[in-house]
């Protein structure tokens, strides 16, 4: 074989990426064939053995059977050339004084042995050997085997610095795939799939690696709500150059939804054309769900607290109100008894009855106070039912709204038709007379007032109307809030501001409404709209025929 076909052979070994043993067996084989000697070894410093020590790793013809030889630096023809770093020959072996003698050495005559060379370093010897008397190494074959040797090293180099890279991407791979996170490295080209995802995309996904490499995976797992903005950024790092740094929500394989944030880089070659996308997604959604109750909690901390003040609010409004509209009626109560007790029989008999008659109207407007604050109580609580009833609604208006009259001595139209409808009457009596009351509350005594009353489709409609200024509109829902009192009312002028509170909770109670309107000619209109009853059940029903 010539040594230019030796060294190709030798070459396309190496680009195959021929490893180890069989490497240096190919290299040696190709050494010993362009020199015609049939007998040849190499000796390799091993990372695991002594500092001081060559391993003969593989031998050819009758170096075979010496296979796991340790020669010591300067021990022998393959020691010296370890210590000199020098090609050394010598022409009978057999009778050199400083051989290495071994049992069952071959006869071995003219010998040969040159280092393997790296960084300036020995990491070992190739060697060739002769058991022809007449054959000797001439200085062009050392300069041949030299090449070898050289080639021999660059092999060594490469299939170590091979193994270090197989040994590094391993370690980093089990690493990576350590993570609990999903590391990733996606192509940049359009519709682009991911090159590498680790095992976590199954834990975080259910997607098995194979198949989050499909083309536009992950697009296809981003929320419709994100995915425009996600877009959007993606497309603006491009252009920047800026690590891409989101988060946002993605569908996993059984359609959970999960939060996660994902920060990447778009890498570039040295011509800035982009290559490939290199990050990482970490699972948020715990964090999200916490954070989320978190707001919820301090948003329900900023209702309470909202609700404590307004309820603050509302106990000093109704202590202001409850302290002076109790103390008015029972002034006068105390006052008109201690005088009817002190004065006893000498008071005429028509003073005497203008007094009683005095003392029991404000006791009502005591009772019908506490009444009022206990049935809104009731109410508040949900413990309070309508008592239905089949009433003439007309004729109860009509009692209450002359009754009130004749104790306010205010004037009332009535426009009412006749309607029968089933309902609590004791709560409609209330609702009438709290509405008359808030209107003449509200107004001089000499204007107007009217009470109309209609049948509607299904149930009955009651309208208070006054020719007052009428109230704002932006007052009107508020208006029926308990303790809420119109901004022209004096603070002296009576009533605690239930009145209306009551007449919308009665509307409620029964399943309708009540509500404030501008009348046609100007002021108000305070309507109530309370439906039929509810059909019985038709148990009920058959309880009665039975």
């Amino acid at each position: 074989m010539g040594f230019l076909e030796a060294v190709q052979e030798t070459s396309q070994q190496l680009s195959g990426r021929a490893q180890g043993d069989d490497l240096l067996r190919q290299i040696v084989t190709s050494a010993a064939k362009v020199t015609g000697i049939p007998h040849g070894y190499v000796c390799l410093r091993e990372p695991e053995a002594d500092e001081d020590e060559l391993v003969l790793r593989v031998g050819i013809g009758a170096y075979e059977c010496l296979v796991g030889l340790q020669i010591r630096k300067g021990e022998g023809l393959t020691g010296r050339v370890w210590d000199t770093a020098a090609p050394f020959t010598v022409d009978d072996y057999a009778t050199w004084p400083d051989r290495v003698r071994v049992k069952n050495s071959p006869p071995l005559r003219s010998v040969l042995g040159v280092p393997l060379l790296s960084g300036g370093i020995v990491s070992g010897v190739i060697g060739l050997g002769s058991m022809d008397p007449e054959r000797s190494f001439t200085g062009d074959e050392i300069a041949i085997i030299e090449q070898f040797a050289e080639l021999a090293a660059i092999a060594l180099e490469t299939s170590r610095r091979y193994a270090a890279s197989l040994r590094s991407e391993t370690r980093y791979r089990t690493l990576v795939e350590m993570i609990p996170a999903l590391v990733y490295s996606e192509d940049f080209k359009i519709g682009g799939s991911h090159m590498y995802a680790n095992r976590y995309v199954e834990t975080m996904f259910g997607f098995t690696q194979e198949e989050a490499a499909v083309p536009n995976s992950w697009k296809a797992q981003l929320h419709p709500d994100d995915r425009e903005r996600v877009l959007a950024e993606e497309a603006r790092c491009e252009q920047s150059g800026e690590p891409f740094r989101m988060e946002y929500r993605s569908f996993t394989r059984d359609g959970r939804v999960v939060w996660v944030r994902d920060e990447c880089v778009l890498l570039r070659d040295e011509d800035d054309t982009p290559l490939f996308w290199q990050g990482v997604l970490f699972d948020i959604t715990e964090s999200k769900l916490a954070e989320q109750r978190v707001k919820e909690a301090l948003e329900r901390e900023r209702q309470a607290a909202q609700r404590l003040r307004s309820l603050d609010e509302m106990k000093n409004t109704f202590l202001d109100a409850v302290s002076h509209e109790l103390r008015t009626p029972l002034a006068a109560v105390i006052g008109i008894a201690l005088t009817l007790e002190r004065a006893g029989d000498e008071l005429p008999a028509a003073d005497s009855a203008d007094l009683i008659a005095r003392l029991v109207a404000n006791a009502r407007k005591l009772d019908r106070l506490l009444t009022d604050l206990l049935d809104l109580d009731r109410l508040s609580r949900g413990i309070m039912a309508p008592k239905r009833r089949p009433t003439d609604v007309a004729a109860l208006v009509q009692r209450v709204a002359e009754e009130w009259c004749l104790l306010n001595g205010r004037e009332v139209d009535l426009d009412t038709e006749p309607v029968s409808v089933a309902l609590d009457a004791g709560k409609v009596e209330r609702i009438v007379e709290n509405l008359l009351a808030n209107a003449a509350r509200h107004t001089d005594a000499d204007t107007q007032m009217w009470v109309r009353l209609r049948r509607e489709s299904d149930g009955v409609l009651l309208a208070v109307e006054d020719a007052g200024p009428g109230i704002p509109p932006e007052l009107r829902a508020s208006v029926f809030e308990p303790f809420r009192r119109g901004p022209e009312v004096p603070s002296h002028a009576p009533g605690v501001g239930i009145g209306l509170s009551l007449v919308a909770r009665f509307a409620q109670l029964h399943g309708g409404r009540a509500w404030v309107d501008d009348r046609p000619g100007g002021g108000s209109s305070f309507r109530v709209f309370i439906p039929d009853a509810p059909a019985r059940r038709a148990s009920d029903r058959l309880g009665d025929d039975l």
